[in-house]
């Protein structure tokens, strides 16, 4: 099962959003998932706890404390702009 960290500035709307369309997602390619919200203040005990596969945060994260994960930058999901496009390289990092 791949982990997937979805993370905002709230945990809570932005998040919500990106964790619906990436589950969506990985439902269509038959990718077993699992997901993580957090806000960007608990990444690094998210990792520690939680392991993800993938970081994907909503908005400006530090990538020093993503601790070598890949990181997807989702601001996308926010803005409606290159959604396709940010789904395809989360998609390309877990299957690989």
């Amino acid at each position: 099962m791949k982990k997937i960290l979805v993370c905002c500035g709230s945990s809570m709307v932005t998040s919500t959003v990106a964790l619906n369309n990436i589950k969506e997602a990985c439902q269509k390619a038959g990718i077993d998932a699992s997901f993580g919200q957090c806000k960007f203040a608990e990444v690094p005990f998210q990792i520690k706890t939680f392991n993800p596969d993938v970081i994907v945060p909503t908005g400006p994260l530090d990538e020093s404390s993503a601790g070598g994960i890949p990181v997807v930058k989702g601001i996308s999901f926010v803005t409606g702009v290159g959604i396709d496009k940010t789904i395809a390289e989360i998609l390309d990092i877990l299957k690989s």
